[in-house]
């Protein structure tokens, strides 16, 4: 699980995908489940070419750090 992350947003979201020697990772967040969702769809686009999945998505990720990353899945999966 993540420790801690250098931003004061509700949610936070750790992305990986595919680079020329193996993986990297970038992140989406966002105050609102709406933000966070909208800047997931923005780097799923920006890396469509890498094959980016969903590794890891926190609420509260400074505080009390609950993994909400089943439901996010399930909400991009049915395209809300």
């Amino acid at each position: 699980m993540i420790k801690n992350v250098n931003h004061n947003f509700n949610y936070h979201a750790e992305i990986i995908y595919e680079t020329k020697e193996g993986f990297a990772f970038t992140n989406a967040m966002g105050n609102t489940m709406q933000e966070l969702i909208d800047d997931i769809n923005a780097r799923f686009k920006q890396y469509e070419d890498r094959q980016p999945q969903l590794s890891e998505v926190i609420f509260e990720p400074n505080n009390e750090k609950i993994d909400i990353t089943r439901k996010i899945r399930t909400i991009l999966n049915k395209g809300e």
